[in-house]
Formats: structure tokens, sequence, C-alpha cells
């Protein structure tokens, strides 16, 4: 019976959403980006001469030592993860294809 898209008598292209073309032109986008882009680059290089950052180097000299504290691991927790590690080298052979003879943790 009819068609969907509207027909226009004079040679002006006809749309069919509202939201198909902007009322502003491409060169406003472009020209906003090149600026934004200018002033986003000008503003590092402002900050990096205004601002200057100083790092040093410190070696620690002194011997680390761990100390355990309430809320370490507990003794069941040590067996099942001592039950995950066998498990772990029983299975570890066959994904990387070595003989578990040759192989140490």
């Amino acid at each position: 019976m009819g068609s969907s898209v509207p027909l226009s008598t004079d040679r002006t292209r006809v749309l069919k959403h509202p939201h198909d073309r902007s009322s502003r032109p491409w060169s406003f986008f472009i020209t906003f980006y090149v600026i934004l882009t200018l002033a986003a680059a000008g503003l590092s290089f402002i900050l990096g001469r205004v601002i200057n950052i100083s790092t040093r180097l410190e070696h620690q000299l002194e011997t680390y030592t761990e100390t355990t504290i309430w809320g370490d691991l507990s003794e069941s927790d040590i067996a099942a993860a001592a039950a995950q590690l066998l498990s772990l080298t029983a299975s570890l052979p066959i994904f990387l294809g070595v003989n578990s003879e040759n192989l140490t943790l």
C-alpha cells in the first residue's frame, strides 16, 4: 500500500530518525577535538616545568625478619595445603610432559 519511507518533492534528503543528522557541522567536532588535545598537551607540558618531582633510591641494609601474628595459618590449613601440593606434584608432569622422577618442587 504505502511506503514506510516518506517521499520528498524537492531534492532534499528526508531522514527516517531525528538523530540521523546533528545540527552542528562536523568541523565543529574536529575543531573541538584539536583544541582539547592541544590544551591537554599544553597543561602537561606546563605542569612538567612548574612541579619538580625528585626521586631517590635507598637500599634496605637491615636484615628482614618475619614474625607470626594472631590469625596465622593453623595446623589444619598447613595439612590441607600439603595434600593439595601432593596432588599438584602428581598431576604437574602430565601438564608439563616431563618425567616425575626429574621433577622437584
